[in-house]
Order: structure tokens, then C-alpha cells, then sequence
């Protein structure tokens, strides 16, 4: 009996010894030699460096999943960032209407085209003809797209109520 369980015993722990040592053998990696330029470009803006290819091709599997997961923490933070700013730049521009407004304009789709030809936006054809353009200028989210194609006379649903467009 005693050596039954001896037996077992020895059985378990090589069992267990054994999926140890498969679990490490055949761990899942989740970083993408393909895709490792991409999410170097959403984090940071810009294609890797050639010192980054350089330590990429030399590092091991468990190093290029912690550079992959390092790039994926530094574009979530870098997107949580853009959002505020651009949050910050529509509450600065929609400020500035306001002004705009109160020194004249008398509306703010007058507002927003004293805007733009004060900041000499009226006469680059891009920035007439391309309401993301004027967002990216802006530094504003492109869901404000619309509220310059109203400004452009291009149709688009659009309404405006308490000085608020609603889209």
C-alpha cells in the first residue's frame, strides 16, 4: 500500500514537472513581427529608427513581447493624451466664437469665417475645400468636420441651439 502511494506520488510530480516544462515550451507570444512598425507608428508617430530594428532582430521572443507590450501601454497613454487636447482645443475654439461673436460677428458661422480669414485660412484652397484639414489645424477631433462644412455651405446635418451645433 505504502508503495502505491509512493508510486503515485512520484507520477503526480512528474506530471506536474511535465506541463511545467510543455506550458513553457509552448507559450503564446502575442507580438507581431509584421505589425511591431505600425504600433511603433500609432504610439509614437513615427516608423522605427534603425537602432530600434537593431534591438528588435537581436532580442529573444520573451524581450520582443515586452518591447510589444511597452509600445501598446505608450499608445494607449499617448491616445488618452490626444483626447484631452483635442477636448481642450474645442472648448478654446468654441471660446473664441464666443468672442468673436460678442466683438460682431452676429452668428457663429460668421464667427467661424472671421476665424478662419483672420488666421489667413480663407485663402488656402485645402482649408476651404477640406473641413479635416481645418481640424487637423485646429488641433480638433474630426467629428467637427461637419460644423466647418456647414461654415462652407456644403450640406450637412446640422443644427445649432444655445450656441451648440449639434451633429
Amino acid at each position: 500500500m505504502l508503495t502505491f502511494i509512493i508510486i503515485e506520488i512520484i507520477l503526480i510530480l512528474s506530471l506536474n514537472s511535465w506541463e511545467k516544462t510543455m506550458t513553457n515550451k509552448t507559450k503564446k507570444y502575442s507580438y507581431s513581427d509584421d505589425l511591431v512598425s505600425d504600433l511603433h507608428k500609432d504610439a509614437w508617430g513615427l516608423r522605427p529608427t534603425q537602432g530600434f530594428w537593431h534591438h528588435w532582430g537581436i532580442a529573444d521572443q520573451d524581450a520582443k513581447q515586452a518591447i510589444w507590450d511597452n509600445l501598446i501601454d505608450d499608445m494607449v497613454k499617448n491616445d488618452a493624451e490626444e483626447a484631452e487636447r483635442k477636448k481642450a482645443n474645442a472648448s478654446d475654439f468654441t471660446k473664441r466664437i464666443k468672442e468673436v461673436c460678442k466683438l460682431g460677428a452676429g452668428n457663429y458661422k460668421t464667427a467661424i469665417k472671421w476665424i478662419l480669414d483672420a488666421d489667413g485660412n480663407l485663402e488656402d484652397k485645402q482649408c476651404y475645400n477640406d473641413a479635416g484639414y481645418l481640424c487637423f489645424l485646429y488641433g480638433l477631433d474630426f467629428k467637427f468636420e461637419k460644423v466647418f462644412l456647414h461654415f462652407l455651405d456644403i450640406k450637412c446635418p446640422i443644427t445649432w441651439s444655445n450656441g451648440r451645433a449639434f451633429i
